[in-house]
């Protein structure tokens, strides 16, 4: 081989060997970044100033004929910030927990209402 030929080649395996480190580097960097997002994936807190917090008990009417009776909001799923290994059906799901610890996901689009009993010892008006 003439010594213009070994030089072509060798221009061109470096811009190769260039390349794959780079795919390779931002392969590193974007896994990286995923582990560190997942490790610290809570579900969002959900509050209401006032009337959501977080050992409030409530009902919750969901739109069919089902019922959750004292219950407290853990939060939502949120899959739209950064990669998370939920499909997207389950984006927008409300966290709830009973007494007992169960844990229920419902869909926010099927709650109907809510119901929020008054604190215990709460000053209301006491009749005789």
């Amino acid at each position: 081989m003439s010594p213009k030929a070994i030089e072509t080649f060798s221009t061109f395996g470096v811009a190769v060997l260039c390349l794959a480190l780079g795919i390779m580097a931002l392969a590193v960097f974007f896994t990286a970044w995923s582990w560190l997002a997942s490790r610290g994936a809570k579900p969002e807190m959900m509050a209401v100033r006032g009337v959501l917090k977080k050992d409030t008990w409530a009902t919750v009417h969901m739109s069919g004929a089902e019922t959750f009776e004292r219950v407290r909001f853990i939060g939502f799923t949120n899959t739209e910030g950064l990669k998370t290994h939920l499909p997207y059906d389950l984006n927008g799901m409300v966290i709830l927990e009973d007494p007992e610890g169960r844990r229920y996901l419902v869909r926010a689009k099927a709650i109907r209402m809510i119901v929020i009993a008054p604190a215990a010892g709460g000053g209301g008006s006491k009749e005789a």
